[in-house]
């Protein structure tokens, strides 16, 4: 027994460590598809070329992405976990407002950070998925606004408010990428979207005076 112990924890570390480099070799592979998305253009790229700029055989590129479009996928992933899950607690403490403009801007630091390579692949984006086909967007918001219900009007799905939401976002992105200076401020636009999905467009109808 106590063989077989000290074999079982020995193997752990190893499986650890090569868990450790298969996933940096995983990394190697994304980075290197991202790069020769902005260098080269998405649909001029093969699977050949970022095997290439890798240092890995073509079959491993298929082993960790098993079509060109799941590395804009693995992209929007990352994206999504930086702004919903890397929040401070000051941020998800506050306001359903407050959280949601705090994720906006998160979005927004993110894209104008690296507003080329955005543009790279958002563009593909919109054309290799079908980003209004239930994207995990959605979703993302979604269990933001069921979380906090109770801020939201008698009446209001959560669901649609996260569609629209995340649509919104898409058609915002989509209008703010491309050559040359940006054509507005996307955190204020951003914002201004949160601002408008809780608030509504219109004021409060009046209410009939009584005779």
């Amino acid at each position: 027994m106590a063989a077989h112990t000290r074999s079982s924890t020995a193997a752990a570390p190893a499986e650890t460590a090569r868990a450790r480099r298969r996933g940096q070799r995983r990394d190697r592979v994304f980075d290197a598809a991202v790069e020769l998305f902005v260098e080269e253009g998405y649909e001029a790229t093969t699977m050949d070329a970022i095997a290439a700029r890798a240092d890995v055989a073509r079959t491993s590129v298929f082993n960790y992405f098993e079509r060109k479009s799941a590395f804009l996928d693995e992209w929007s992933a990352r994206r999504r976990a930086r702004a919903f899950h890397a929040l401070p607690t000051n941020a998800t403490s506050g306001s359903l407002r407050e959280e949601l403009v705090a994720i906006m801007q998160e979005l927004a630091a993110i894209s104008g950070g690296s507003r080329r390579e955005t543009t790279a692949l958002i563009g593909a984006a919109v054309v290799a998925l079908d980003l209004l086909d239930d994207h995990p967007l959605t979703h993302e918001f979604t269990d933001v606004l069921e979380r906090r219900r109770a801020e939201l009007r008698p009446g209001v799905e959560p669901a649609l408010v996260g569609m629209t939401m995340a649509t919104g976002y898409f058609a915002i992105l989509r209008s703010w990428i491309g050559p040359g200076r940006p054509p507005f401020e996307l955190r204020e636009r951003l914002v201004d979207l949160v601002d408008l999905l809780l608030g509504g467009a219109a004021p409060p109808a009046a209410t009939p005076a009584r005779g």
